[in-house]
């Protein structure tokens, strides 16, 4: 692959995560429960993964205890991941989500470290002081209205989803590094659905079908769509021909990309009747986004470019490290 080709599909994966922050609000604004929501997105992607299934995603070839593994990173990713991204969404703003995802990176360094008992050096305990501090700034603890109140609380819901999603990110390495990426991606999300069908089964059974918006169909079918399943697939083909730190550009340019998406958006949907709540982006949201990528821009920082030779399993980046929420 051509490297204009390969920043060009970058162009196109930034793209879509901003669309999928959007998209997701649109859906969560519209359904009755985030756990139907959850289930629904699960079961389009699922047909979406097994059509697929032998063509451009490989078919599975995993032994017992690789399918054991596969289950219990599906229940990481969608009854918990999944659910308690789409639970905060519905009370907070599309760019607020993209921001706190955007401290994934830094969470899965940190639990690295941790797993193997080093002390993470001075730079990145640094940037990771930076970062917290622009979380802190947009989570805004020292306002209590109601709004920020509610604003606060999806904001937590989320931050609990990245925890899940980079705890998911570490766990996955071995698995990508034996198996194809495609395939596990397709899989664990595959048995994730079933995963959370004792959870979400009785909710989406009550929707009333006839009452969902246009607008949330749209964002149900864009999340199963782009998000689960041409998201993960171009990640796979970044991975191929870019280093793994290059493409983690990706994660740092969602942020900006979704809030110019939000007011690009905002009011022309509100202009067709579409209900859009989100928060106005000031000041405040400006300049926690500089914090935030500014910390993990210090945390991932390397002196020098690596090569190929020198990307090592710990410092690679799961290939599902920005793909579905």
């Amino acid at each position: 692959m051509k490297r204009s080709t390969a920043l060009l599909l970058m162009a196109v994966h930034v793209a879509c995560a901003a669309g999928t922050y959007v998209c997701s609000k649109l859906a969560t604004d519209g359904f009755p429960s985030p756990e139907a929501l959850t289930l629904a997105r699960a079961l389009f992607a699922t047909v979406l993964l097994l059509a697929l299934t032998g063509t451009v995603i490989p078919k599975p070839s995993f032994d017992g205890a690789t399918w054991l593994k596969l289950f219990g990173l599906g229940i990481l990713q969608v009854p918990i991941n999944q659910y308690l991204f789409l639970r905060g969404l519905k009370s907070t703003a599309p760019g607020h989500s993209a921001l706190l995802y955007a401290l994934t990176p830094m969470i899965v360094l940190l639990i690295s470290a941790t797993r193997a008992r080093q002390w993470p050096p001075r730079r990145m305990v640094t940037g990771v002081v930076v970062a917290l501090a622009g979380a802190f700034v947009v989570l805004r603890p020292w306002e209590q209205s109601e709004s920020a109140r509610s604003m606060r609380s999806g904001d937590l819901w989320i931050l609990a989803a990245v925890l899940a999603w980079a705890i998911y990110t570490v766990i996955v390495r071995d698995l990508v590094r034996r198996h194809d990426p495609r395939t596990v991606a397709a899989w664990n999300l595959i048995l994730g659905s079933l995963a959370m069908m004792p959870f979400g089964g009785a909710a989406l059974k009550a929707v009333d079908w006839h009452a969902i918006s246009g607008a949330a169909w749209f964002g149900l079918f864009f999340m199963a769509a782009i998000t689960s399943v041409v998201m993960n697939l171009l990640w796979s083909a970044l991975l191929r021909a870019l280093q793994p730190v290059e493409v983690t550009i990706c994660m740092n340019a969602q942020p900006p990309a979704t809030a110019a998406l939000q007011v690009l958006l905002q009011a022309q949907l509100l202009a067709w009747g579409i209900p859009f709540h989100a928060e106005p982006l000031g000041v405040r949201f400006f300049v926690g986004m500089a914090l935030v990528l500014g910390g993990v821009v210090v945390v991932n920082w390397r002196r020098a470019p690596m090569t190929l030779a020198q990307v090592t399993p710990e410092s690679a980046v799961s290939p599902s490290v920005t793909s579905p929420k």
